[in-house]
């Protein structure tokens, strides 16, 4: 028994000193003396340490700094969008350029929580997010450099990732500059067996990027655009009601997010702007796209700015909405709701659109607004927008939409419902590796493209591109230019 309890005690400081021993470790003091190990888990800059430093929006629960520097987490599957942590590369949260480095080194605990995973599910994966210099967190703008696999159930993974040569054109060719602010290692439940709501606890210890032989010094971001050039975001909660519940529902707030351009003031009601109404996916919420009114305002303003100072986009007010009118879903809910869905056209009609007049210096007529979504937004933007509100709105986008229904039955609806109204301009995009909703796109396209009801059709296929941002960001920024023009 004595022996037993002796082995129990070795093994649990066994146990301690591995753990100690984790992360990169100094040692000091002269030979045959104590030694002292400090342990230091964080982001390492070629030959310079920092300790992690964690980005405002990440998506996972129970986020701790460990006392070693290392940040565990619970990370869960949500169909495809299981969460992580982002952090800054830089500890003063200034950028480096991707093109200096040739290499990052990863290395992490995990393990599936007990309980809360699928037994038919595969070993789990990761991917290493790039976040840029406009990006708001792990879902806030982003390039996936590459995802990878365990090689057990649990255990410590270690991983090279090697940057691939074109990524700094990737990174410029969404964000224009190859100015990275952060990274992000995200759980992988995207067709892998994962059940939504599977956990997986991930301790992050060390993320080290290596720089290229006589790299130039990293530059920090900027882009030339002065204060005054830049748009300003605010929030707003525009009074509704919950249209799945009747005639009688009650009213509520419901909050979004409005983008204003440049030289926008209030106080000159003179001058009007058109409305740009967009709208977020299944599970998301009017927060997803990443527009906020923090830091440098997300992906999209950044397209917004830069677009209309160079004179690429006219100017418009953007509202980021909920396309859930639903109670249970506001403010900030998540768009699972499919009544809510369904109805949202009635809150459009009644009271966004009446709001944002009222209360911003919006112009009058269809002429004057645009309507677009991603996913089940696009959806929307078919069957509420063009379907419902063709009397509102004529410029719309549909970024990988959700389509149900065959293209001529749509067709047909809108002409019986709607004779005598244009659309000015409609232009989609999806992914060819989008295994959710490709399938319909070529034939909608295909169809619309012949539509004498449409003065300007548009449409794209990114590929490589799933069913994820890079498509809707792309798609975002290649529809502003066509609008109201």
């Amino acid at each position: 028994m004595k022996e037993t309890k002796c082995l129990a005690v070795l093994a649990a400081v066994l146990m301690l000193a591995s753990a100690l021993l984790g992360c990169n470790s100094t040692k000091s003091g002269a030979a045959g003396s104590a030694v002292a190990n400090t342990k230091k888990c964080g982001v390492v800059l070629g030959d310079a340490f920092q300790g992690f430093s964690i980005l405002d929006q990440s998506s996972a629960s129970d986020v701790t700094v460990n006392a070693d520097g290392s940040v565990s987490y619970i990370a869960t599957a949500a169909g495809g969008g299981g969460g992580g942590v982002a952090f800054y590369v830089k500890a003063d949260n200034t950028e480096i350029n991707i093109a200096n480095y040739e290499s990052i080194d990863i290395e992490l605990d995990y393990a599936p929580v007990e309980g809360a995973w699928n037994a038919a599910a595969k070993n789990p994966g990761f991917a290493l997010r790039i976040l840029p210099w406009d990006s708001t967190g792990i879902f806030g703008g982003y390039e996936d450099m590459e995802y990878f696999d365990s090689d057990a159930l649990s255990g410590t993974l270690k991983k090279t990732v090697v940057v691939p040569e074109n990524f700094a054109e990737r990174i410029k060719s969404s964000s224009d500059y190859d100015s990275i602010l952060g990274f992000g290692i995200k759980f992988n439940d995207y067709e892998r067996g994962n059940t939504d709501g599977d956990k997986l606890a991930v301790t992050i210890k060390s993320v080290r990027f290596n720089r290229k032989a006589a790299a130039p010094a990293d530059k920090a971001f900027d882009d030339g655009l002065t204060d005054a050039q830049r748009g300003s975001v605010v929030e707003i909660s525009y009074p509704t009601k919950d249209y799945t519940a009747g005639e009688n529902a009650a009213s509520y707030e419901k909050h979004a997010w409005v983008y204003l351009p440049a030289g926008y003031d209030a106080a000159d009601t003179a001058t009007k702007y058109p409305v740009f109404v967009l709208l977020h996916g299944f599970a998301q919420n009017e927060n997803t796209w990443g527009l906020t009114n923090k830091g440098r305002g997300g992906k999209i303003k950044g397209y917004m700015d830069r677009g209309m100072a160079s004179g690429d986009v006219k100017k418009f007010i953007l509202v980021v909405a909920n396309g859930i009118a639903s109670a249970s879903w506001g403010p900030n809910g998540a768009g699972m709701d499919f009544n809510g869905f369904n109805v949202f056209g009635g809150e459009l009609r009644n009271d966004l659109l009446p709001y944002m007049r009222a209360n911003f210096n919006v112009a009058d007529g269809r002429e004057n607004v645009a309507l677009a979504g991603l996913s089940m937004g696009g959806g929307q933007t078919f069957t509420i927008g063009m379907g419902e509100c063709l009397d509102l709105v004529s410029y719309f986008g549909a970024f990988s939409a959700a389509l149900f229904g065959t293209s001529e039955d749509f067709i047909a609806g809108v002409e019986a419902k709607f004779p005598d109204y244009k659309i000015n301009q409609l232009y989609m995009i999806c992914g060819d590796a989008d295994g959710l909703v490709y399938g319909t796109f070529p034939g909608y396209v295909d169809s619309l493209s012949k539509w004498g009801k449409i003065a300007k059709f548009d449409s794209e296929v990114y590929e490589g591109g799933t069913h994820d941002f890079p498509v809707w960001y792309r798609g975002f920024s290649h529809f502003i230019p066509m609008l109201f023009k």
